[in-house]
């Protein structure tokens, strides 16, 4: 009975993986997630972070493409 429902729900499982990982959604998406991430490390009281993750963000948006459309 498993291994049917999972033929059952693969194709369509897979078919909502490709949209929501298309190109145009990881930009879209991405950029605001990036974004709110910037904002709370730049709001906190500590630079400890804005030395570390704020460097990792920027890299994650150049290998990923994902520009800051602030």
């Amino acid at each position: 009975m498993e291994k049917f429902l999972l033929t059952l729900v693969s194709p369509v499982l897979e078919n909502v993986l490709k949209e929501l990982l298309s190109p145009d959604n990881i930009q879209a998406h991405g950029d605001k997630l990036f974004d709110f991430i910037e904002d709370a490390v730049e709001s906190s009281k500590t630079t400890i972070d804005d030395v570390t993750v704020l460097p990792i963000i920027k890299a994650m948006r150049e290998g990923l493409n994902i520009p800051d459309n602030d």
